[in-house]
């Protein structure tokens, strides 16, 4: 038990580390590189192509996630990389895209429903 914990502790650290780093170079650099360091956010918390990713229903990511993602420090990460790529596309004028991505952010952030079994 006690390698899951640090197994999930170093996934925290180093999604959060990614997402800001993602966020501090937002207007800043080209948001590419944002997006990138997303992705391996995103690669990171579900073993998953990014690209596979960004495809999947609202639904369907949130249900992914629900049966590989068991933490919900991890599942409030996941919400918060799709937010923040949302935000980013919004920026370079990709609202369908950026639509998508928010949606997909608020199907994972429901996931985290105080009545939902851990």
């Amino acid at each position: 038990m006690q390698y899951q914990s640090d197994y999930i502790l170093r996934l925290i650290e180093q999604m959060g580390s990614l997402i800001r780093q993602a966020l501090s170079r937002v207007g800043v650099r080209d948001s590419e590189e944002s997006l990138e360091l997303i992705d391996q956010a995103v690669v990171l918390a579900l073993a998953v192509d990014p690209a596979v990713a960004r495809r999947l229903a609202p639904e369907s990511l949130a249900a992914l996630i629900e049966l590989n993602v068991t933490d919900d420090r991890v599942i409030a990460l996941l919400a918060e990389a799709l937010h923040a790529e949302a935000e980013i596309l919004e920026g370079q004028a990709e609202l369908m895209e950026a639509s998508l991505r928010r949606s997909q952010a608020e199907a994972v952030q429901a996931l985290l429903d105080p009545g939902r079994a851990n």
